[in-house]
């Protein structure tokens, strides 16, 4: 599925894309909340590329905007933006403090797609690799990038026992557990890769260190790319902010439990392996 998605997206297909501006990360950056995409993927905040940094000069938190979106394997961008007024300034709620390498995940028990349930936190007793995901997300640079790496992990950790893969739907409404079902049989998942939904998804979101938006109409979970890589007993080892985190390391992390990454930092990209 991701594979057939990928070479659709070769083409570089363009759409049209409204919304408001949640917030601006130079040079190149700007998360939107975005409406629904026709042909594309619903209403959510994620953050786009663009394809010239000077296209957001003078563009600021609740500013409405129209935008061109290519989407293209080759690196999917925003190719024209501009204002059309002003709305409402989207308010971002970040954790005061999401789990840091050495702290212990929150307890939580996941149901997972095959009908049953998967426990975090300190009565954990597999170590796992827990992800967020939008099963309709199209943009090959997040949900199929990060799910194609995840396959690969699972590959190389086949014959390891007392470890999973876990992907958590952020879009509860659209992601039934039916729907996550058909999704993972889709992708031939393999026993030990679980799509999950969160009862309390805000809660877990925040102590991944991923941001709410709240707006007049919705309280969403901003997209973004984010690997949580848990010991036993649900410690973080490391955080992983890319899709491109090194599969030797974390296949050592996951079947040894280290080495454990910088307590320092709330989030970590390591150089990827190519």
């Amino acid at each position: 599925m991701i594979a057939l998605l990928l070479a659709a997206c070769g083409g570089g297909s363009t759409y049209i894309v409204e919304g408001t501006v949640v917030e601006v990360r130079p040079p190149s950056v700007v998360v939107l909340d975005h409406e629904d995409i026709p042909g594309l993927m619903g209403p959510m905040t994620m953050p786009f590329d663009v394809a010239d940094p000077s296209m957001l000069e003078g563009v600021d938190p609740g500013d409405r905007v129209v935008a061109r979106y290519t989407l293209s394997i080759d690196g999917s961008k925003l190719t024209r933006l501009r204002v059309t007024g002003r709305g409402v300034v989207p308010e971002v709620v970040q954790a005061p403090a999401p789990v840091r390498v050495g702290e212990t995940l929150p307890a939580v028990t996941l149901a997972t797609h095959a009908g049953g349930t998967r426990v975090l936190g300190p009565e954990q007793t597999d170590r796992v690799a827990l992800t967020f995901i939008y099963t309709r997300c199209p943009d090959p640079a997040f949900c199929p990038a990060m799910m194609g790496r995840l396959q690969a992990l699972d590959a190389a950790l086949a014959g390891a026992d007392h470890v999973a893969i876990v992907a958590v739907t952020l879009d509860p409404p659209h992601d039934t557990a039916e729907i996550l079902a058909a999704y993972g049989a889709a992708l031939g998942l393999s026993p030990r890769f679980e799509l999950a939904r969160a009862p309390d998804l805000q809660a877990l979101a925040l102590s991944a260190g991923l941001p709410i938006v709240r707006t007049p109409d919705a309280v969403e979970i901003a997209h973004g790319l984010r690997l949580l890589v848990l010991d036993r007993g649900g410690r973080l080892i490391e955080r992983y902010d890319d899709a491109r985190f090194p599969l030797d390391r974390v296949v050592q992390q996951l079947t040894t439990g280290a080495p454990a990454g910088d307590p320092t930092q709330s989030g970590t990209v390591t150089p990827q392996d190519e």
